[in-house]
Formats: C-alpha cells, structure tokens, sequence
C-alpha cells in the first residue's frame, strides 16, 4: 500500500490528516509505505515508480480532487486499486462515491470496504472521474482556483463557500452562447447556454447535486444544461439544486448518454474534477469499468 500525501491539500489540512492516519496504521502495525509531496508531478512520479515494483497495489490518496485526477492516467486499464482519504477543498469525489469525510473512517472504508470497478468519463483524450463541467461553471472553476481567497475559505473550514463566492464573482461578467449538443448521435440547438455539465457522480463544484440521478457504474453520462434564462433567473436556480427541484424548470434540460458532444458558437473553457482539461468543441464518452477503487461495502 502507497500513501500519496499532498501536504498542501485544503490549504496545508493535508499533511495534519496524513499524521493521524500515519499514527493508526503504526498503532495497528499495518504495512504501508507514503510519499509526501508538493505538487502533482511528485505524486505522478511517485505513483509511476511504486507500481512498476507493485502493478497490483493500493494506492491511497490523501488530497482532493485535482491530486485524484491527475493520477487517473496512471491507474486506468490497471491491477492497481485507489482509495481516497479526502483532504480536499471540494471533495466532490468523495461525496460522489459515499466516501467518509472523516479521516480514519475513510480508513476503514480503504481497509475493509469492496472493491468496486467504477466508470470514468474520456473527454478530449483527457480523464475525468466526477464531473466536466463547461460554461459559466467552469469560469467560477477558474476564478476560484486562481484566487487567493479560496486558501482563507479553507484555512476556516468552509472551502465550499469559495464556490459561492466565485459564482457571484462570475455572474455578470458571464455571457451566455448559442451551443449545440448531441447525445448518442442527436443533436439538440440550445440558445443561450450558461453552463453545461456532464456528470459520472451527482456531485461538483464543491457539493452540488447537479444531476442527482448521475451513477459511476450505469455505463451513461449525466447531462445537466443550463440555457435561455436571464442571470436573476440562473442566481435563482442554485438554490433549487440542493433539493433537485431545478430539474423542473423550464430553462434547464437534462440528458444522458453514452456519448456526448458540445459545440458551442463561443470557445469554452472545459473543467473536468475541478482542473482545467481543455475546451470546446467537446466529445465525451462513458468509459466503463476503467478503474477499481474502495468503495463503502454497502454503497453498492
């Protein structure tokens, strides 16, 4: 087992997470080795190294989201399995798999959890285990994780609140585009499109269920789409998504598929597990049973 520790995960929380699971393993006389890195290139090379001595191993992440994806490429199509200790901001693929957000019951779950084969999405020959996201959401995306004030939400428990913060930020510097999006080979013209989101779990940006019927397992793609409606509008339908009552508004659709397109009359910018991965035009498709990961034994 190889414990990939970003120290700078939720803004320094990270390494003080590391220390406590590091003392139970020690204190159960569990075997384990961990690398303690800084940036995502450490934790590739350390991950790359240990699984060519350890093509079957466990490999535990102790970060959030972007840490996550960026070690996808690394785990797809392979013996190795991935279990998450969130240490994150947004956590958001925690929450889509009913991962403990507490540290050593996150633990647990890596140690006597199921092992399960889980769905990713392949977009743009990039992957994604949560969720893209492309339009006004990835803007907030970019703000946010370009902001300094995103370290202080984290430094005071409340990182998800930075999302919040940068919606409004976004929102009226935003101008919605003309797009057209096609699902398993039909093609849909939407007027007006803020944001689109394509989505393997029900959760992202931070907690937001924005398509609360999004599995990591069906072998489909989730599609929320957003268009056709004015900026007081769109501030009015976040609140709604908490309770999924936005399904039922006229200005928003949803779809799913096992392939999907956007094109949209304005080059966007795409998010995928809250990193920027690359931008429209835009073809994502669900890659089944692509990586093995510790899953809660009765999640599934």
């Amino acid at each position: 087992m190889l414990c990939v520790v970003n120290r700078n995960a939720g803004n320094g929380r990270g390494i003080g997470i590391w220390r406590s699971v590091e003392d139970c393993l020690r204190r159960f006389d569990i075997p384990y080795d961990s690398s303690i890195t800084r940036t995502a290139e450490e934790a590739e090379e350390a991950v790359r190294h240990y699984m060519e001595r350890n093509p079957g191993a466990l490999i535990v992440v102790i970060g959030g989201d972007g840490t996550i994806h960026r070690l996808l490429p690394l785990l797809v199509g392979t013996e190795a399995t991935l279990g998450i200790i969130p240490a994150g901001s947004g956590n958001d693929t925690a929450r889509g798999f009913s991962l403990p957000m507490d540290p050593l019951e996150a633990l647990l779950t890596i140690l006597h959890g199921q092992r399960s084969i889980v769905d990713l999405i392949y977009a743009n020959g990039q992957w994604t285990l949560t969720a893209l996201a492309t339009g006004f959401d990835a803007d907030v995306a970019q703000y946010v994780n370009a902001s300094r004030f995103k370290r202080w939400f984290n430094r005071l428990g409340i990182g998800s609140l930075a999302y919040l913060y940068g919606l409004l930020h976004t929102l009226f510097r935003f101008q919605p585009a003309d797009a057209d999006i096609v699902v398993d080979g039909d093609a849909r013209s939407f007027k007006g499109v803020w944001l689109a989101a394509i989505t393997n779990v029900p959760y992202y940006g931070g907690g937001i269920p924005i398509c609360p019927d999004a599995e990591a397992g069906d072998g489909v793609l989730d599609v929320c789409v957003v268009h056709g409606c004015s900026r007081w509008a769109l501030l009015r339908l976040f609140p709604t998504v908490y309770s999924g009552r936005h399904r039922t508004l006229p200005y928003v659709t949803m779809l799913r598929g096992r392939q999907i397109g956007i094109h949209s009359e304005v080059r966007r910018w795409t998010y995928g597990d809250g990193e920027c991965v690359s931008a429209t035009p835009l073809h994502a498709a669900a890659a089944q049973g692509k990586l093995q990961m510790m899953i809660p034994a009765r999640s599934r």
